[in-house]
């Protein structure tokens, strides 16, 4: 009698069963063949989306069904109230009415539960907010979770003002969109090396551009900041000069050297990020702390006057100054 055996040949990264008539019989066992990218598990809706309940289906593009009901799908979105008043064809396979969407499933979810009952909003990341917020305000026209949204997209603000303003200006914010472009200002715009985040794909290309504009001229204005000093109040680190007051009434003063040095320095640090959260640049105040060491008059007390000087009046000068631009979103 001959015993037949499977032997396994691989080609490649396939494998493939042979019977083999010439081997004597034995156990063999056959170990599969791992991928090289591990497939994660299919999403489960959780309450309140799984079954039984509701009276239709939302179907996702990869194929998970959320039980939702009809009338609070209607209540929402005046676009779900139009597709449900109208006749839905009977489904062949469900004994509730099927309705397919182009989202996935997990994007699906977190835009429900911005309104479902018995739902919590969850946002894993400014994208997915990006995502949800275009599809419940710019596709099914929810108009009442403008305030919710809003609320969700101002707290990434700080963390991603770059791609907040793309939402915000995708979804016609412009009071978000004005707060985001005040926080852009401390991002290098202006350099080769800054990227877009991917939430740009679907902003306008001019939006960009304005959006550059507002930098840099509030760049400029930084930059100029220090050149009139007529706004400076009584100061040590200034110097009366009576003999150059040549007309009556006039007043003349006379600055010193590592004073101007430090003004021009942060100014123009504040052009290329024009910030005035970032302008407490340590080096600099060191700097010119430095150069005050060379003159006997100064060092005495500048240690003390020159940090004050910047936070009660260099600071609010340059932030005046930042606040007159103007940001165009009319485009």
């Amino acid at each position: 009698m001959i015993s037949l055996q499977a032997r396994v040949v691989v080609f490649g990264r396939r494998s493939h069963s042979v019977l083999d008539s010439n081997s004597p019989a034995s156990t063999i066992q056959l170990n599969p063949v791992m991928s090289d990218a591990t497939v994660p598990p299919p999403f489960v809706p959780q309450a309140p989306f799984q079954g039984p309940g509701g009276d239709v289906i939302l179907r996702s593009s990869d194929g998970i069904d959320f039980y939702v009901y009809r009338i609070v799908l209607s209540l929402a979105s005046p676009v779900f109230e139009h597709m449900f008043g109208s006749s839905q064809p009977p489904s062949e396979s469900d004994t509730l009415p099927v309705v397919p969407m182009a989202e996935s499933a997990i994007i699906l979810d977190r835009s429900l539960r911005f309104f479902y009952p018995g739902a919590e909003p969850v946002v894993d990341s400014v994208g997915q907010l990006c995502d949800i917020l275009e599809l419940l305000i710019g596709k099914y026209d929810t108009q009442s979770l403008v305030s919710l949204g809003k609320r969700f997209l101002r707290d990434y603000i700080d963390a991603e003002p770059l791609a907040c303003f793309a939402v915000a200006i995708r979804l016609g914010w412009q009071d978000i969109a004005r707060t985001a472009a005040r926080k852009c200002l401390s991002l290098p715009l202006l350099t080769p090396t800054h990227k877009l985040p991917n939430v740009w794909k679907n902003a306008p290309g001019t939006a960009y551009y304005h959006l550059l504009q507002y930098h840099y001229r509030c760049g400029e204005a930084a930059r100029a900041s220090w050149k009139d000093l007529s706004w400076t109040q009584a100061c040590r680190c200034t110097r009366y000069l009576e003999a150059s007051c040549h007309l009556p009434g006039t007043k003349g003063y006379g600055t010193m050297v590592w004073f101007i040095q430090y003004l021009q320095a942060s100014a123009e640090m504040a052009a290329i990020n024009p910030s005035p959260d970032i302008i407490d640049d340590c080096s600099l105040i060191s700097k010119a702390l430095q150069g005050i060491q060379n003159c006997p008059d100064c060092k005495g007390r500048m240690s003390k006057v020159l940090p004050e000087f910047i936070s009660t009046q260099w600071w609010p000068h340059i932030k005046s100054e930042i606040a007159k631009v103007e940001l165009d979103l009319e485009f």
